[in-house]
């Protein structure tokens, strides 16, 4: 496991920042909903989530050490409803119409296929399903990636509302995250 890359993750003004429980009951989590989380990293969302619903929690991530740090921590956490999944295409592992609310936090702006992988969102949420984008703020802020690999905020709600999601809100988490939440159309 690279320790420098969990330490960013877990950072604990990110983590103030982020307030990962917080941000997801306002984003509109309710205790029966099933939901995904595209990109679960060291599980900071992922976890809090299992804890707050009775439904699924999918932990999707690409990383086989982020895969393993998961598996470690499942153990620990004893969450029978937190499911750890491994993405190994553009196709997520999960049902169609299976989640309630997806949520990529600090994703998008690394994806290389968004409209596919909003049309993937898409197809696993049912509904009137709820997508919750986090993101760095534009510009340089405390932390995250150079200011050139960011998304603003704006292109990150024209890119979800040209894909089949509108906007329903969004609120600051801070100086370095914005978020935006939206319902599939």
């Amino acid at each position: 496991m690279n320790p420098d890359k969990i330490k960013r993750l877990e950072n604990p003004i990110r983590l103030a920042e982020l307030d990962p429980a917080k941000t997801l009951i306002k984003a509109g989590l309710q205790e029966t909903m099933n939901l995904c989380d595209i990109g679960a990293g060291s599980g900071i969302f992922s976890f809090p989530a299992a804890k707050l619903t009775s439904g699924d929690v999918y932990a999707l991530e690409i990383s086989d050490e982020m895969i393993q740090l998961l598996e470690s921590r499942a153990e620990e956490h004893k969450l029978p409803n937190l499911k750890i999944k491994k993405v190994e295409s553009e196709i997520l592992p999960v049902d169609s119409g299976a989640c309630d609310m997806a949520v990529m936090v600090t994703v998008l702006h690394e994806l290389e296929d968004k409209p596919g992988m909003l049309q993937e969102i898409k197809r696993v949420l049912k509904e009137k399903g709820k997508l919750l984008v986090i993101e760095f703020h534009n510009g340089q802020t405390p932390m995250g990636p150079p200011s050139d690999h960011r998304i603003s905020q704006e292109e990150a709600e024209e890119t979800c509302n040209e894909n089949g999601f509108q906007t329903i809100e969004d609120f600051s988490l801070g100086d370095n995250f914005y978020s935006i939440v939206f319902e599939v159309i």
